[in-house]
């Protein structure tokens, strides 16, 4: 009578599936990380681009609710340059607020008898703005109201296939601007 051999180690065959085993499990662990991943960081572009957009509208609000004169754009023209003269609350009187878009961001100029202050918005996001100034007739106080249009388009820099762009397009009434409508 023959005994049984017993056997103590594995075949090669047996390693073989083993690892073939492990490696399908992680490699569909490896993609799940990865969309969750990519995920977050499109999220994270996309909370970028709406912070950087939003601090640059309330900025063009509250001086576009100073302005006294619109300079630039003219009236129902769109430019991507604005130029608009506002009051100061340091007593100097009036100052000049210029925005103007370049190819590293906004860049908001105001000059003022105090000096000549420059800050750049939305830096290393590609930046679309466009002005466009309007007037609308009141005729229930016989005065013509000056607005401006502002439309801002806000892009991540372009890392992969797919880039999160944020739009945003608002209307400003010039408050401290009123002329009489002429009949």
């Amino acid at each position: 009578m023959r005994k049984a051999l017993r056997r103590n180690g594995l075949t090669m065959v047996e390693v073989v599936v083993g690892v073939l085993i492990i490696s399908i499990i992680l490699a569909v662990l490896m993609n799940f990380f990865g969309a969750g991943l990519r995920g977050s960081s499109k999220g994270m572009a996309h909370l970028t681009n709406m912070e950087a957009a939003a601090v640059l509208m309330s900025q063009i609000e509250y001086d576009l609710l100073r302005a006294s004169i619109v300079k630039d754009p003219a009236c129902n023209v769109s430019d991507k340059v604005a130029r608009w003269d506002v009051l100061t609350d340091d007593g100097a009187g009036k100052a000049t607020v210029i925005y103007n878009q370049l190819a590293g961001g906004i860049e908001r100029q105001f000059d003022s008898a105090a000096g000549n202050l420059k800050h750049m918005y939305c830096r290393g996001l590609d930046v679309s703005l466009s002005f466009r100034h309007v007037v609308f007739d009141d005729p229930a106080r016989a005065v013509q109201k000056t607005g401006m249009w502002v439309e801002l388009i806000v892009s991540s820099a372009k890392k992969s296939s797919s880039t999160e762009e944020f739009r945003m397009k608002r209307l400003f009434i010039c408050r401290n601007i009123q002329s009489l409508i002429v009949p």
